[in-house]
This record gives structure tokens, sequence and C-alpha cells, in this order.
């Protein structure tokens, strides 16, 4: 019999020279208590984060979920894409770490945050560059934007410049920050003004 570990039901036992063991005789991590690596799509990330705060094996992850364990391993090894989850799995991820659906299908690709772009007659590269160069021009953010981001990866540039509108307190649209979080927000709730708007959005992107 060589080294490894036995599985019987919820018990986990270390193999090794023929015998059995309690797996917690071993400094191995236990089944289902694998942390979150960055080759995780970002709502696993993240949802393994949570469980790992709060104590969860994934296995109990995957039950709140309403899913099975295999179904999130699954899912790790990229066998199965966690963005074409059924709905009830993104509510269910929604109430897991307390934030609204919208936020769960940001984080599997389902809306990004060029849908919340303001309609403009200016080109997106153009919009981008404006907003670049206002970064570059505040003189509370000017002595740190690094040389490099003038050559960053488009959806690096976009990343920032969204960062920036936050902090600096500038809005997507004339009113006021965070106004994409509250519309997205509205929007998971089933307000129909705020899904016709980021229909409208999405159409002018």
């Amino acid at each position: 019999m060589t080294d490894g570990y036995l599985y019987a039901g919820d018990s986990v036992f270390a193999v090794a020279s023929g015998q059995c063991m309690p797996k917690d005789k071993v400094r191995t991590p236990r089944r289902g208590y694998l942390p979150p690596n960055t080759d995780d799509p970002p709502l696993l990330r993240v949802l393994i984060a949570e469980a790992t705060r709060r104590g969860d094996t994934l296995a109990t992850m995957a039950r709140h979920l309403g899913v099975s364990y295999e179904r999130v391993a699954q899912w790790r090894r990229k066998e199965s894409d966690i963005a074409n989850a059924n709905r009830s799995v993104f509510e269910a991820a929604g109430v897991y770490l307390g934030v609204p659906t919208a936020y769960v299908l940001v984080m599997v690709g389902l809306i990004t945050a060029l849908d919340f772009a303001h309609p403009s007659r200016l080109s997106m590269q153009e919009n981008l560059r404006r907003q670049l160069e206002s970064l570059r021009l505040d003189p509370a953010f000017a002595g740190f934007v690094p040389e490099a981001l003038c050559t960053a990866d488009p959806t690096v540039q976009q990343f920032v410049a969204f960062l920036y509108r936050e902090l600096a307190g500038g809005s997507i649209r004339p009113t006021r920050p965070f106004e994409w979080m509250r519309s997205m927000t509205l929007a998971a709730l089933g307000d129909l003004q705020a899904q016709a708007e980021l229909a409208a959005l999405r159409a002018d992107a």
C-alpha cells in the first residue's frame, strides 16, 4: 500500500507504510479547506476567501450556493465556467458574500465597467485619454502616477480611470459618485427604471 490519503465518508485518514491514522496527525491541509489562488475565477476566489474567513469547508460553501462540491471542483479546474451557472447560484453567492447580485454578475463578467460608460460623442479611447490626462494633472494624484500607465494595457488604464473617478468624486454621469453601484443595486432588486437605464447604457457603450 503506498503512502497517500484514504477518504471514508466524512473521515479522512493518512496512509503510510501500510497503516492508517487520522489525517489530523499529518500537516497536509484537509480536503475541502484549499485556500483561494490567483488561478481561480474572481467570483470563486472571493467566495473561497469568505469561506475561509467563516471557517466553512468548500463543501459547506457549495451547499450555500445550492451546488455540489464536485461542481465547485470543476470550476476550480476550469472544466466548467462559473459564469454559466444558474441565476439562483449568483443570487445565493450574493447572499453568502453579503452583496447585491449585480456585484456577483460583475465578478463573473456578465456585467462590466464599460456597461456603465456614459454615452458620449467621443470615442472610448478619447474619453479614456482625457480621464488619464486629468489624473496626471490633478495635484493630489500627479506625483503618484507611474510613467508605465501611459503604455499599460487598456483594461488596466480603464480600471485606474474608474478608481480615480470614485476617489476624486467625479462621476460617470452628472450626479454623485458611485452612481453605477446604485444603478446595479436597483436593477438587481427589480427596479424597472434602473434596468431600462442599464439597457440604454449597454446599447450606447
